[in-house]
């Protein structure tokens, strides 16, 4: 895993940084240690964003203390946001401002567990747009939108789709369905360079797959 670690102050991070890399992960950061909250390592010049491409699977931000603001260090919380990256928040997170954007808060548990969990789940915003995007695409095209859904995941530097349908489509239909959702998702999260779309009955067992 790729893996943006922020902290809310000096050294809040460290253990979390030390864990992740004792497992073989990457750990990308927006200020070196030691360094004053602005600018950012990226403005200093000192390297590229670590959101400049899609690469980074998720992101952690460590909490020290009990705050309802965000720390200045904590800056690149909002730049990952925006990026659509999702959100671990940990350490002392009773309270913290992030409660409307958080995958997962976890106060003592293991960080690389919950990476892989918020990994394993679709995303939830991603899985809404598409989700939306596949049942009107069905109502254009006259076909029953009815309970059909997408489950979208990032994998890699890119999303990986599962469309599921109420109604059997010929290949036609299955792929303006997937240029549909895909251009949907392209307009939410338009870093991602690479989108990979499959698409299955609902009820049944044949798949079939489109990639755009």
């Amino acid at each position: 895993m790729d893996v943006l670690v922020l902290e809310s102050e000096a050294g809040a991070a460290d253990p979390t940084i030390h864990e992740l890399e004792e497992d073989g992960h990457s750990v990308f950061r927006c200020h070196d240690p030691g360094a004053a909250a602005f600018p950012c390592r990226a403005l200093a010049g000192q390297g590229p964003c670590p959101l400049a491409d899609a690469g980074i699977d998720v992101t952690v931000a460590c909490r020290a203390k009990l705050d309802s603001r965000p720390s200045p260090l904590e800056d690149g919380v909002a730049c990952a946001l925006r990026a659509r990256v999702p959100l671990i928040v940990a350490g002392d997170v009773t309270v913290h401002p992030y409660e409307e954007w958080a995958d997962q808060v976890v106060q003592d548990g293991d960080i690389v567990d919950a990476c892989r969990r918020v990994l394993a789940a679709p995303l939830r915003d991603h899985s809404r747009i598409a989700t939306d995007a596949l049942r009107r695409a069905l109502q254009r095209r006259r076909r029953s939108a009815g309970d059909s859904q997408a489950r979208v995941w990032r994998d890699g530097g890119r999303l990986r789709v599962l469309l599921e349908v109420i109604d059997e489509l010929d290949d036609f239909s299955r792929g303006t369905v997937a240029t549909d959702v895909a251009a949907a998702l392209r307009a939410f999260d338009p870093t991602i360079p690479k989108i990979d779309i499959a698409l299955r009955p609902r009820e049944g067992t044949r798949e079939t797959g489109a990639i755009r």
